[in-house]
C-alpha cells in the first residue's frame, strides 16, 4: 500500500481511497494547455474469476491548476 492510500476489504469486495492528480491536454492559444486536477479517488472493487475489478470510480476534486477554463476551451475548439 502507498502512503495516503486506504483499503477496506470485506470478503469479495473492497473500498479503496487514494490521493491523485489528473493531467489533461487541450490546445489553448491563450494560456496553459495542461489543466491539473488535484483531489482524491474513491473506488469500489469486486473480485471475480479474473481477479479484482473496479465497478465504481469517483474523483473528488479539491482544486484545478493551469488551464482552469477547461470547459470554455472545449467550446472554442
Amino acid at each position: 500500500m502507498r502512503k495516503g492510500e486506504k483499503v477496506r476489504r470485506r470478503s469479495s469486495e473492497a473500498d479503496r481511497f487514494c490521493y491523485g492528480i489528473a493531467y489533461h491536454y487541450l490546445p489553448n492559444p491563450y494560456g496553459p494547455e495542461h489543466p491539473r486536477l488535484v483531489g482524491s479517488y474513491d473506488l469500489h472493487l469486486v473480485i471475480g474469476d479474473g481477479g479484482w475489478k473496479s465497478d465504481k470510480f469517483k474523483f473528488n476534486l479539491k482544486f484545478i491548476d493551469g488551464n482552469k477554463d477547461l470547459e470554455g476551451s472545449l467550446k472554442q475548439n
